[in-house]
Parts: structure tokens; sequence; C-alpha cells
């Protein structure tokens, strides 16, 4: 899936011709986001991936919401790993209400402990960026998932709003799906004590 909220002053005309604003220049609104991840195993790092994101239609509604009908600001954003287990695939129409559910494409993967969270087992670890910057967000400070078990992890999504989007499992209607990404190198498998370090950045 690959899916940006394009935003732009251009239009094309019947014959072909670009129409430009009367600014004069093309501004282009287009965030897309990309993830990078590093697979550590006793210590060692066994490889670093980055690839991009898709952001749902359930992220693009929620972003326009806040900026132009008084919607409610997202001020915690959680990430979260996709399952291999039961994958068929992602799209553009996934929500956060549809998790783990019958007929959704894809179940979380649930066998890690949260670093950043006392080595918690029920909190899914938080995506905390720094202020935006050249038109670009990103968190300085990786967000750690401690795996405790074997399994296949097949991608990753960022996760915010509602009473629970921090906790394993949610799926409640009130939280929001921003966007999802599997890794492009195939999936990623994993054993008890590895370490997924995940950068995520959005830029504009």
């Amino acid at each position: 899936m690959n899916n940006h909220l394009n935003f732009s002053q251009t239009a094309k005309a019947a014959k072909g011709r670009t129409v430009r604003s009367r600014g004069g220049a093309a501004n282009l609104f287009d965030p897309r986001g990309f993830f990078t991840v590093e697979h550590w195993r006793n210590g060692m790092l066994l490889a670093t991936h980055r690839f991009k994101n898709g952001i749902v239609n359930e992220g693009k509604n929620s972003i326009l919401d806040v900026y132009f009908d008084s919607g409610t600001p997202i001020t915690t954003w959680s990430m979260l790993l996709v399952d291999n287990a039961n994958f068929s695939s992602l799209a553009a129409a996934d929500t956060y209400d549809d998790i783990d559910q019958a007929g959704n494409g894809w179940d979380e993967f649930k066998t890690y402990t949260d670093n950043a969270n006392a080595s918690s087992t029920t909190t899914r670890p938080e995506w905390a960026p720094d202020a935006a910057s050249g038109q670009s967000i990103s968190n300085s400070s990786q967000t750690i998932f401690d795996i405790t078990g074997s399994g296949t992890v097949k991608g990753l999504a960022i996760v915010g709003g509602g009473a629970a989007s921090d906790t394993k499992g949610d799926h409640a209607a009130d939280g929001t799906l921003w966007a999802t990404a599997l890794f492009d190198q195939g999936d990623t498998a994993v054993v008890n004590a590895d370490q997924l370090k995940i950068t995520y950045t959005v830029s504009a």
C-alpha cells in the first residue's frame, strides 16, 4: 500500500495544461513517512531496514478534521507490530477498530515488552517525535520493542487517540490508525531477547 495525502495548488486543464494558483508557484502538502528499523540480537546489530509507509484513509480524515473542522488533536502516538500469522494484506481502508478482528487483513504481534515503561507487558511503545523542523518530524529517541518469544514480524503501524491506544490488543472505535507498512526486505524472524529499535519520520 502506498497512499499519500496530497494537497496541491495546481489543476489539470482539459487539454493537459497545468494551471497554477494566483500565487504563481505550485505548493504541495504531501506527507509521507518511513521507518528505520534496527534488529538487535545478543548485543549485535543483525540488520538495518528502511522502508516507506502508507497513510490510511482514517489517518487522512483525522488530520483534516483537526486542522479544518475543530477535531481533537492526538497528543500521544504509539507503535505496534504487524504479525505474519494470519496476514493477507494491508489496505487504505484499514481502521483502528479493525485490528485483530475477523475480516481484517492483519493481526497485531504482541510477543514483546515495552522497554520505555518498566518492561511493561501490556503497553505499546510510544512514538514520541521531536518538534517539526524543515517540514519533517521524527523521534530522536528510538522506539524499542523487547521481544519475549519466537515469531515473525511482518510490518509496523502507528496508532493514537482514544482511551487505550497505548494498550496491546486495543481496537476501540475511539482510536485512530495513522499509517501501516510492511518490511520491504521480507518478513523478520525474531526470538526471545531480540530488540527492534525503530525511528519513524514523516516529511511534507
